[in-house]
């Protein structure tokens, strides 16, 4: 089985035949097989060779790159396997239908805030202060509105993280404190996440419908991904911090002028938990089978394109379930 593969030293990445190969600058090297990347993410400062680029292009492998304070920046994206021209143009008449752009921001921000009460619920808090109006007729508007309902669900998580990890006040780049250094980087980890297994599919990850259609990024991927960061990064979140597996010292984090990052060795404890994380499955009662929370990623944006096909209305996924 294919998986992700994180990189956080400094080397080349070249390729030899149907090999990846890694060469850190401390003399370390690794082969990594074709067939077990489904792709890179790239920490430190990785040179990569014409050779490990083509091998990528031809098994649709993207590789993404991530910046000193461990954001998302980009991704290698190779040629399209999946393209589909039909569905980009029905991409495109969605986002230019303003009314029907209004409606489906409503169903998102409906189905995160159900996210966020089921969370809060699983640890005993109601939830009931986590509220959202929805009789705003602008997507913007809808926006402030989830600016607000954030707050209050950040302020609630802040009751159950430990002291030295509450957030206080969402900030980014730099994050200035534990928490938010912790959500800033698990959120970068499930926006890649999308792009790859957007990857699979016939969708195109740049047209949203919530989000601006800005230039230089995958915007669906922002609108899709809200859904899960409830149920699994901050979930994620509270367990490495409730159960000390991330400490709060110079073991895991350091600081860089006015923020505090997490440090090589706490990225590392991070991405394995997140890999196992998403590799986690439940049952589905649907498919009569359990399903990973990798896997579910992937089925969001298929039921994406569905609506947009008009085969099916788009339902947000819950999480958790269990």
């Amino acid at each position: 089985m294919s998986k992700n593969y994180h990189v956080f030293s400094n080397g080349t990445l070249s390729a030899d035949q149907m090999i990846f190969r890694f060469d850190s600058s401390d003399h370390k090297m690794v082969r990594i097989p074709v067939e077990s990347v489904s792709s890179f993410d790239l920490y430190g400062g990785v040179t990569i060779t014409s050779g490990a680029l083509d091998l990528a292009v031809k098994n649709n492998i993207c590789l993404h790159l991530f910046g000193f304070y461990g954001n998302y920046q980009g991704s290698f994206w190779p040629k399209e396997t999946y393209f589909s021209g039909d569905l980009t143009i029905k991409q495109s008449l969605l986002y230019a239908d303003y009314g029907r752009r209004v409606d489906l921001a409503r169903n998102l921000l409906n189905g995160i805030r159900k996210n966020m009460v089921a969370l809060l619920k699983k640890f005993g808090d109601s939830g009931e202060e986590v509220v959202l109006n929805l009789t705003d007729n602008t997507v913007e508007s809808l926006m402030l509105s989830e600016a607000r309902m954030r707050r209050a669900y950040y302020s609630k998580l802040d009751q159950l993280l430990p002291e030295e990890f509450r957030i206080i006040t969402r900030e980014k780049r730099p994050p200035s404190n534990f928490g938010n250094s912790l959500i800033s980087f698990g959120n970068s980890l499930l926006y890649s996440e999308f792009v790859t297994q957007a990857r699979k599919t016939s969708i195109n990850i740049t047209i949203p419908f919530y989000h601006s259609a800005e230039s230089g990024r995958f915007a669906l991927a922002l609108d899709l991904s809200e859904i899960f960061k409830p149920g699994l990064v901050d979930r994620l979140i509270l367990s490495l911090a409730k159960q000390g597996i991330i400490r709060p010292n110079d073991d895991h984090f350091h600081r860089i002028g006015n923020g505090i990052l997490l440090n090589d060795k706490g990225r590392k404890v991070f991405v394995e938990n997140w890999e196992n994380w998403l590799d986690s499955a439940l049952y589905n009662d649907k498919f009569k089978r359990k399903v990973s929370h990798r896997e579910m990623i992937r089925m969001e944006i298929h039921k994406f394109a569905k609506e947009v096909e008009g085969i099916e209305d788009y339902k947000p996924a819950r999480l958790p379930g269990d």
